[in-house]
């Protein structure tokens, strides 16, 4: 899709080629065209090869944006970001190209890049080689500065990370701070190759020169371990040293909303310290949420963590009665805040969230389905509504919604990540219905069977989840017969690919 370029009115557009000669009209309107600010980012709607090839002619870096329609942070995005004129005019260093998961090929590309979750963006140069990769739903500020400086890149992350752990004395400042900027949340530990991403963070952050940086990577070391191995003191000292300079918490402010709460746990020798950290986090968070605009997704972010925080102090009490008032508060202003598709898709997930986190599932159920009536994916709510369903103990109103939603579900990605959800329902909910289940599992080959090579990425990996939850269905109910038919079908479906994972499938 080419840019948008401002309109001149027509009579002065007809003036200035009349006052060009036939040779000069064409340079005359080429300037124009340069020199008039995009309104919109330029993307190649799934081009990839075509993107690397332009990639190679103009010896710019390729933008590799892979998103979906409903994926919430996506449509943050969506709603800010890639509106922003500075960002816009950023990605013109770029070429840049979104491959939603639903487009054909998606998933192998997704695969090929080692693309774990939406949205991902990754920077890689005319050979594709990586250059680096950064969360999607990261700070604004922070992805626009981390994007700035991979637009000058010409190093692979890869190179440049085997650099800092032999020989770290010979890296620039900036190659440390592209490896702090390194999206290693969304990795799936790909560049660690055989080590663990927490091992080599703690590695970097031994050897960065500078002590923001060592403090950068101790954090993603924390957050990306799958058991804790630092003291508490180490982890407190550790939060305490970033949460005391308001630049680190800029920098750090997503990876504090989704793990402070459990650094706080880790760091804490008992209530009194618990307390006192949370609070030191909640008062930094606010006050790096007012540099960016005291958004009202910003506020309702901080109350999940002061849910989080209060879980841990009371596990089995309420909640404070205030809290949950300010809960239910900041709900009602992101919602309210939330005026287009596009933000309302951003919050709205976040929002029933909190509501359920305070016990407040009426509140939540009613935010879902006035949003079924305005949200142009209407389907990505409705499993949230069979939980609900489930927890008030109605069986057939949870099938009833899984099955809506795989029903509404568009593309064929999604359609196989909903179908997946509807299957798992039925094990779990009616697992004495083997026609059905068997039924509703065929569909979703047949989904499969649609897509020319698609069983990549995140369908493979949830078609891989299936099948041990059909295996265990099996054991308990008697479903070998179901499972061989099932299996023979997927034979049949996944014709000749030369993926022998899909053929395999159950076996």
């Amino acid at each position: 899709m080419l840019p948008m370029r401002a309109a001149l009115p027509l009579l002065l557009l007809a003036t200035a080629l009349s006052a060009c000669s036939p040779a000069q009209a064409p340079l005359a309107a080429a300037k124009a065209a340069e020199a008039a600010p995009a309104k919109a980012i330029a993307w190649r709607q799934g081009d990839v090869d075509d993107a690397f090839a332009e990639a190679a002619d103009s010896g710019k870096p390729v933008l590799l944006y892979w998103g979906a329609v409903w994926c919430p942070p996506c449509n943050q995005l969506k709603a800010g970001l890639f509106k922003d004129p500075a960002f816009i005019a950023l990605t013109g260093k770029f070429v840049p190209v979104y491959l939603d998961g639903d487009e054909e090929g998606a998933q192998a590309w997704g695969e090929r890049f080692g693309v774990r979750g939406y949205p991902t963006l990754i920077v890689l140069d005319p050979q594709r080689n990586e250059l680096t990769r950064a969360a999607g739903g990261n700070d604004a500020a922070e992805l626009t500065r981390a994007l700035t400086v991979a637009a000058g890149r010409r190093s692979a992350i890869a190179a440049t990370l085997a650099t800092a752990l032999a020989t770290p004395d010979r890296l620039a400042a900036e190659d440390w701070q592209v490896l702090g900027d390194y999206g290693w949340e969304v990795d799936a530990n790909r560049l660690a190759g055989d080590r663990k991403s927490q091992d080599v963070l703690r590695q970097l952050s031994r050897s960065a020169p500078d002590a923001a940086q060592q403090r950068r990577f101790a954090l993603l070391a924390l957050a990306t371990a799958e058991k804790p191995d630092a003291s508490p003191t180490e982890v407190r000292e550790l939060l305490q040293a970033v949460l005391a300079q308001p630049a680190e918490v800029r920098r750090n402010r997503e990876l504090l909303g989704y793990a402070g709460a459990q650094l706080v746990k880790q760091a804490s020798a008992g209530p009194a310290t618990s307390n006192t950290l949370g609070q030191q986090l909640l008062v930094a968070l606010e006050r790096a949420d007012a540099e960016r605009g005291d958004r009202a997704d910003d506020a309702l972010s901080r109350a999940l963590t002061e849910v989080s925080l209060g879980r841990q102090q009371q596990p089995e009490g309420a909640l404070p009665a205030a809290l949950v008032d300010r809960v239910k508060q900041r709900v009602a202003a992101a919602d309210a805040a939330a005026t287009d598709a596009h933000a309302r898709q951003a919050t709205i997930s976040s929002a029933v969230h909190a509501l359920r986190q305070v016990g407040d599932d009426a509140g939540a159920e009613s935010l879902l389905l006035a949003e079924l009536k305005r949200s142009e994916q209407p389907y990505y709510y409705m499993p949230e509504l069979a939980e609900l369903a489930v927890q008030r103990g109605d069986t057939a109103g949870a099938l009833e919604w899984l099955k809506r939603a795989y029903d509404g579900a568009q593309g064929p990605a999604t359609r196989v990540q909903w179908g997946v959800l509807y299957v798992e329902g039925l094990l779990k909910l009616a697992p004495d219905d083997a026609p059905r289940i068997e039924q509703a599992t065929a569909s979703l080959i047949a989904e499969l069977e649609a897509q020319p090579s698609g069983y990549h990425q995140r369908t493979r990996q949830r078609f891989e989840r299936l099948a041990g939850q059909l295996k265990t269905w099996s054991g308990k109910h008697q479903g070998a017969e179901t499972l061989a038919r099932l299996q023979q079908r997927m034979q049949q479906a996944c014709g000749d690919q030369v993926d022998g994972a899909c053929r395999d499938w159950l076996s």
